[in-house]
């Protein structure tokens, strides 16, 4: 059994915030991201999810166990109040299941590109297959992956591409499951409240989050990024990304 490898910075500031990455990003890629951008007046928790970064070698099983695995870490080290909490697609799906600890208090919740589908047994089948396909493809042939990669996101899709042909098929599949089958926390008003969920306009899981959120989370803030695809907006400019997130912290009444 792996463990977990969370970056732990400037430890010594008392407000936290924890970033969550998506999937074929790392704890890395979220600090160059985000948390470089946002400044050092926070401590930032960022985790590396299984079969991702330094936990590259561990194993995806379920996004229940990665939240359990960063709420450990969290109760170890004495934090009980997050400023600002962060997921991004998978990442999304992991804060989710951590919400369910309610001796953490949460400042804002931003999800970007979250999936909400909750019982798509044939999006599950779909997207395993697409990716498994992809895998293969790209385990076959590195410079394409890493073409692909680059054209959608930039500098930072050469080091997705090795994450993507790094993974093995296992965690491909529970990662897929996951994300058909998210697990909705129930959230009381003010929960909710803290709450904004961020979609492309031209992101598939958008489709499930109209649904979803209305009826779900309805004092929660809805955004779509128009023109977007899936957390395209987090990687065309950071900086602007995060003074988004910034702001959405600072407008919190904590």
């Amino acid at each position: 059994m792996g463990k977990m490898n969370i970056l732990d910075l400037n430890s010594n500031q008392k407000e936290t915030i924890l970033l969550i990455h998506p999937m074929l990003s790392s704890a890395q890629g979220m600090k160059s991201l985000i948390a470089d951008q946002m400044g050092q007046e926070f401590r930032y928790i960022i985790p590396d999810l299984s079969a991702h970064g330094q936990s590259a070698s561990t194993i995806y099983e379920s996004a229940l166990k990665e939240s359990q695995m960063i709420y450990e870490y969290l109760k170890d080290h004495h934090i009980k109040d997050l400023r600002l909490a962060f997921g991004a697609s998978l990442g999304g799906v992991v804060l989710l299941q951590l919400l369910n600890h309610k001796d953490i208090k949460f400042g804002k919740l931003v999800f970007e590109g979250v999936s909400l589908w909750t019982n798509a047994p044939l999006l599950d089948v779909f997207t395993r297959y697409l990716l498994l396909i992809k895998h293969r493809k790209a385990l076959r042939n590195r410079d394409i992956a890493v073409h692909k990669m680059v054209s959608l996101y930039g500098e930072k899709g050469e080091m997705m591409a090795d994450s993507f042909i790094a993974m093995d098929e296992e965690s491909i599949k529970h990662i897929s499951h996951d994300c058909a089958f998210v697990a909705l926390p129930n959230l009381t008003l003010e929960e909710q409240k803290s709450c904004v969920f961020f979609y492309g306009s031209k992101e598939f899981d958008l489709l499930a989050a109209k649904k979803v959120v209305p009826k779900k989370y309805p004092h929660a803030i809805f955004h779509i990024w128009q023109g977007y695809d899936h957390c395209r907006k987090i990687t065309e400019n950071s900086e602007v990304y995060s003074k988004i997130l910034r702001d959405e912290m600072l407008s919190s009444n904590c």
